[in-house]
């Protein structure tokens, strides 16, 4: 909720507790202020997408109008997902034991590349380098290319270890790292190196 007034923060706050929806009156009693002065912050979260509003009919008068959190107004308060995936992380790594684990992370990787196949289809070598590199931040890795040819071997590392904590005892959870970049390049590669295991990134060799 960054650049957020208080009282557009308590606006959120307050349809978080109302799933029926508010409305304009109920907004302002909450605020304490005046309706004008409520629909002012009320404009402002709805331009942001955080909230959405529906009009119904009564017996007389104009529709009555209801706010409620939009998708993205969920997600603008604070998650999470990296302790509760870690911890999730840990206890399959802990019961399930390394062989499965891996089988797990290679055919999770193998998901992930193919709900992005599109975006690495009919492309250069060179061009697809990018796009993993890409897709690798979009995945929370900090990739970048540091060299491309792929006849001596393109060289591509990450400096943060998206389960860094849980692969320091489970290193079979870098298997997804390695099987994605080879699912969506179509090349071999080899994880030369590894944050989990003492090294400064996590570097991975990639040849045709």
């Amino acid at each position: 909720m960054i650049n957020l007034h208080g009282n557009q923060k308590k606006i959120l706050e307050y349809l978080l507790n109302k799933p029926e929806g508010a409305t304009l009156e109920d907004l302002a009693s909450h605020l304490e202020v005046t309706k004008t002065a409520a629909k002012e912050h009320l404009l402002k979260v709805e331009r942001l997408g955080y909230i959405a509003h529906k009009d119904s009919k009564g017996l007389v008068g104009r529709p009555k109008r209801s706010y409620f959190l939009s998708p993205e107004g969920h997600e603008a308060f604070p998650r999470q997902y990296s302790w509760l995936s870690s911890v999730l992380l840990e206890l399959l790594a802990e019961d399930l034991g390394p062989k499965m684990v891996a089988r797990i992370m290679k055919d999770l990787a193998k998901k992930v590349a193919g709900s992005m196949a599109t975006r690495f289809k009919d492309k250069s070598s060179a061009d697809l380098l990018i796009e993993i590199t890409k897709a690798l931040n979009e995945l929370g890795y900090r990739a970048f290319l540091k060299q491309t040819d792929l006849r001596k071997g393109a060289i591509l590392e990450a400096t943060n270890c998206v389960y860094h904590s849980v692969a320091k005892e489970h290193p079979e959870l870098c298997q997804f790292d390695v099987q994605f970049i080879e699912e969506a390049s179509g090349f071999k590669v080899k994880l030369e190196s590894c944050i989990a295991r003492g090294g400064e990134t996590c570097r991975f060799c990639i040849k045709k």
